[in-house]
């Protein structure tokens, strides 16, 4: 009897001391008032944006932090963590905006404080004017034996093609990253996957590849933040500007991947048998699981992406080209243009917008075709063109041939110069201030 008596006091003097901690828990969140900046002021890119506050809490404040967020409020730059000496201060300071990549539009400063257990934010609404997109290089890759691939560069004056680096081995790929301003070469047999960093002008990472009577890397693609690399066992890897993988897929068992892109982060790969002429277009989940496939006859020269849904496909059947837009959800690959296509091969397509693009001829002839009308209609004669790049900046093409690059208006073609090369050019790619 009495041990149930002691047992009682004890759940007693346990329930007491809960309800008394209970009672003295914070529930109060802190308090945050704005005076600076003003609602909907306007600031350019490089500006410093005034941040006057009172932050208050009746026992503690543990952190302030003042932040950038989008008009979703998602955060798109780095937050700026704050001193906290007392239960009460005054924030006064500037948050500067020194992100390049910030674009034109509504963003919040976001002002958030915690106490340790409560957290609250406040937001001011401002308006930012980015850094105007504009053309710095253009960057030519040119080879005159499988030992190496050089890379040259034409500043805006397109004047003349100054060399810039040296790769060892052969190619099969090359971008440029005008986010991180860096520059990437893919080999083929020999050469490695590497990356050139321009303002440090040093080897930001360098993947060799295994030597052996087959090619290494088969295929590259890059979007200006990643790049997107086909081996020959199958293997496809997507790395970031520092080399890490932050992606993984796998071909069909017996096939590797020739040509890639990104269609709503799902990649759309063409991948060609290793022992017979079968050939594949198949779509991957965005985990890099195999989704859907359709089997292909053209050799695929290049892709272009309509909208989140579609992507124009660029080839050749036989030496002749062909058109044809998949539809990635349905798996669906079929001919928008029902007519036979001026004889020659297909060497290089651009998109303009999602319903013009640019084809370039083994004949001599940039073709322009219109998806709704579903034209095709000589828009340049006399370029052969091996790669096509379209400023939409300035609203240029950039036409690469074997030895030359030209540059002409669009959509006028009044002819605007060019720049020779002693080399095979193999690719450009445009490199714009951000």
């Amino acid at each position: 009897m009495q041990g149930i008596t002691l047992r009682n006091a004890l759940i007693f003097l346990l329930l007491f001391l809960v309800f008394s901690c209970k009672k003295e828990e914070d529930t109060q969140d802190p308090v945050i008032t704005i005076q600076l900046p003003v609602a909907d002021n306007t600031y350019n890119v490089y500006e410093n944006v005034p941040v006057m506050a009172d932050v208050t809490d009746e026992t503690k404040i543990t952190s302030v932090v003042i932040s950038l967020v989008s008009d979703n409020y998602t955060p798109v730059y780095i937050g700026l963590h704050l001193q906290v000496s007392s239960p009460h201060m005054l924030v006064n300071t500037q948050y500067t905006l020194d992100n390049i990549h910030l674009e034109t539009g509504l963003y919040y400063i976001m002002i958030s404080a915690s106490d340790g257990t409560n957290d609250v934010r406040m937001y001011r609404p401002i308006h930012i004017i980015g850094v105007p997109k504009a053309l710095k290089k253009i960057f030519v890759t040119t080879s005159s034996s499988t030992s190496a691939t050089n890379m040259s560069v034409i500043d805006s004056t397109f004047i003349s093609a100054a060399p810039y680096h040296t790769f060892p081995g052969d190619y099969v790929g090359s971008s440029a990253s005008s986010y991180y301003q860096q520059v990437f070469m893919c080999g083929n047999y020999t050469g490695a996957f590497a990356s050139w960093e321009l303002q440090s002008n040093t080897t930001k990472f360098s993947i060799a590849p295994l030597i052996s009577g087959n090619p290494y890397f088969t295929s590259f693609y890059t979007e200006d933040k990643k790049n997107y690399i086909g081996r020959y066992d199958g293997t496809i890897k997507g790395y970031n500007n520092s080399g890490d993988v932050v992606y993984s897929g796998t071909a069909n068992v017996g096939y590797y991947v020739t040509k890639m892109m990104m269609n709503d982060g799902h990649l759309v790969a063409s991948e060609q048998s290793k022992t017979s002429p079968s050939k594949l277009l198949v779509s991957f989940f965005t985990t890099g699981t195999a989704e859907q496939q359709t089997p292909i006859t053209q050799d695929i020269v290049t892709f272009c992406e309509q909208d989140e849904n579609n992507v124009f496909v660029f080839g050749n059947v036989a030496g002749q080209g062909v058109i044809q837009l998949f539809d990635r959800v349905n798996n669906n690959l079929w001919n928008p243009y029902n007519y036979a296509l001026p004889v020659g091969s297909i060497l290089s397509a651009v998109k303009i917008d999602p319903n013009t693009y640019l084809i370039g001829l083994s004949n001599g002839t940039i073709y322009k075709y219109q998806y709704l009308s579903s034209s095709l209609t000589v828009y340049a004669a006399g370029y052969t063109a091996i790669q096509l790049r379209y400023d939409d900046v300035e609203n240029r093409i950039y036409i690469a041939e074997q030895n030359s690059i030209s540059a002409i208006d669009y959509p006028s073609t009044t002819y605007l110069g060019s720049v020779t090369s002693a080399e095979n050019i193999k690719d450009i790619s445009l490199l714009y201030n951000r």
